[in-house]
């Protein structure tokens, strides 16, 4: 079994590291072994759309996860704003690489049954992103 994984780009930003091969050995360190994630990199509008038709709200956000419930787990579309990464970054005094990583493994970890509901889940999440990046850099996965 394999989990299958699509990339989808909506915007023109050049990425300077493979996304796929990060998604792969992150999900093989989280011993996901089958399933179906599509990953879509979108702008400012297309994200505030997206917000405002499926979660009622118009406001802007960095990731959407679309959990889609089935006996194959996991399954679902996660949605990144490139922009909203791009001004996390410059908030955070990070680089736009580690940003859309922290965002990418965000979006893996709900579709594996993680959530951020109250501040220890979150704290809980943002520590176990931060140990899959340390640990796909020791494997020089970049």
């Amino acid at each position: 079994m394999s989990v299958a994984v699509s990339i989808n780009d909506e915007t023109n930003t050049s990425f300077n590291f493979d996304r796929l091969t990060f998604i792969k050995v992150a999900l093989d360190l989280k011993y996901v072994s089958e399933g179906s994630i599509d990953f879509t990199f979108v702008d400012d509008d297309y994200m505030i759309s997206l917000h405002k038709t499926y979660l009622n709200d118009a406001t802007q956000t960095d990731i959407i996860t679309f959990n889609l419930e089935s006996s194959i787990k996991p399954l679902g579309d996660i949605y990144i704003c490139v922009d909203e990464v791009k001004r996390n970054a410059d908030h955070l005094k990070t680089s736009f690489e580690n940003e859309i990583k922290h965002l990418i493994l965000h979006g893996i970890l709900h579709l594996i049954g993680y959530t951020d509901y109250n501040p220890f889940e979150k704290t809980y999440m943002i520590d176990e992103q931060t140990r899959l990046i340390t640990l796909i850099q020791q494997s020089e996965v970049q």
